[in-house]
């Protein structure tokens, strides 16, 4: 059976005791579901504030400059990475809702939650009808570790519609017809490349064309040649084309490379991962940074479990969404080290890193899916499941309190004195570190002028 014609899962009838049998395990997934779902919106409600906050001054400037063309808006680059499609619905939704700031929070919260459900599809076609053990990826997924994502700077381009689209690229990978299975994974991967830090997956794209290109020389797959070929060319031309007009801008002023410490960079790999899973407040220690490094150098080992079995056959199907899961995260991860490392590694674990480590992880969840364990296999998946609850359940109240609440009164400070810098010293909360930098007086008069974001009705706040 070739690769283009094969079915991860093969369909059998089933017997009355069959679906008694998958119906308690499609129950408990589905209440963990919707009661993580219903929190999920719940703190986006409670917490989120309509005023923008940091970056959002600086990537929403085509808004304020009545530019907002579609062109515009997908290729505006913000630091390192372009918006892609993350203000296409910005476009729409601002002018119905006075450019409310929550909007975004909300949109980052449905997209993670839209990704959440396709991982779960994800997971039947490869592994089979859902389990108890299943209950892990809404806990992967609707882990509150990512609070910052929603509530501190919520950018939709950053992380949020980047793992979305990365559930329906390893959906796609699953497409039996070859032309549409090709034609799915060039087309997101170039939305990918310019929709925030998805540009990674551009690294993936390239690995699976050239494994391609390998199968089809070693007669492991009927794909012809020339569709391999063409399909790194092409994969090889979306991530030459992110470079046009493009203008290298660090996200940190201090960084360098090479770097003299680069030993620093996988401590900082492993304690990016270690956040994830233990809940805040916490801080950078040396058992953080170890626990962190065992999960990192289990995902690296799996990682290169995949790939050896790829060498051998393109079958069966989980070794390539496995390993595309885990590139694309560890890629990730590697750029946020050499980006970051020399600010400290405290910034380690910031917590809206920890979305684009979504995909790694259930990588490693699938991956315990697939072994027998020497007949430990329940037990195995039981203990990983354990492992997500403190990172996933502990909401960080704290930490969220603080934007909420620094926003909440920085907007009521300015609404009455209209003075930035007052605002900053009396709230203990800068809006914007360098107000001139980004014109902020000027935007700030803008959105006065025409009622919009915190100078709009009073209860949109």
């Amino acid at each position: 059976m070739t690769f283009a014609e094969s079915s991860p899962v093969i369909a059998r009838p089933r017997d009355g005791r069959d679906h008694r049998s998958s119906l308690g395990p499609t129950i408990a997934v589905a209440l963990t579901v919707i009661a993580l779902g219903a929190r999920w919106f719940l703190v986006i409600k409670k917490y989120s504030v309509n005023i923008f906050f940091m970056d959002q001054w600086d990537y929403l400037t085509l808004f304020f400059n009545q530019q907002t063309s579609i062109r515009h808006l997908f290729f505006w680059e913000h630091g390192p990475h372009r918006e892609g499609v993350g203000l296409l619905p910005d476009k729409f939704l601002y002018p119905l809702t006075h450019w409310n700031a929550r909007i975004d929070s909300f949109l980052i919260g449905a997209a993670i939650l839209g990704a959440m459900l396709l991982a779960l599809r994800l997971k039947c076609r490869l592994y089979g009808p859902l389990a108890y053990s299943d209950v892990a990826i809404p806990l992967i997924f609707l882990t509150m570790a990512q609070h910052e994502t929603l509530l501190s700077v919520p950018n939709p381009a950053h992380s949020g519609f980047p793992l979305l689209m990365a559930m329906l690229y390893c959906l796609s990978l699953l497409a039996r017809n070859q032309n549409l299975r090709f034609a799915l994974i060039l087309f997101l991967n170039f939305l990918l490349i310019n929709t925030g830090f998805g540009i990674f997956m551009a690294g993936v794209t390239i690995g699976i064309f050239a494994l391609e290109c390998y199968w089809s020389s070693r007669h492991l797959s009927s794909v012809p040649i020339y569709s391999a070929l063409a399909g790194l060319v092409l994969a090889v031309a979306s991530l030459a084309s992110f470079f046009f007009h493009y203008i290298f801008q660090s996200a940190s002023p201090c960084f360098e490379l090479p770097h003299n410490h680069w030993v620093r960079y996988p401590q900082f790999m492993g304690a990016m991962v270690a956040a994830f899973t233990i809940p805040r407040p916490f801080g950078v220690s040396n058992l953080l940074i170890f626990l962190g490094t065992l999960i990192l150098m289990l995902m690296i080992a799996i990682l290169i479990w995949h790939v050896l079995h790829l060498l051998k056959s393109p079958l069966p199907q989980t070794h390539l969404v496995g390993a595309t899961l885990l590139g694309f995260s560890l890629l990730f991860a590697a750029n946020t080290a050499v980006g970051r490392e020399c600010m400290g590694v405290e910034q380690a674990i910031i917590s809206r890193y920890g979305t684009l480590l979504i995909p790694a992880f259930l990588a490693v969840y699938f991956y315990l899916l697939s072994g027998n364990w020497y007949g430990w296999r329940n037990i195995v998946l039981a203990l990983g499941v354990l492992a997500l609850l403190p990172g996933s359940l502990v909401t960080p109240r704290s930490d969220i309190r603080w934007y909420s609440n620094g926003k909440r009164h920085w907007a009521e400070c300015y609404i009455r004195t209209g003075d930035i810098r007052y605002c900053d010293q009396s709230t203990n909360f800068v809006l914007f570190p360098e107000p001139e930098k980004t014109h902020l007086q000027e935007k700030l008069d803008y959105l006065k002028e025409n009622r919009l974001n915190l100078f709009a009705q009073p209860g949109s706040r």
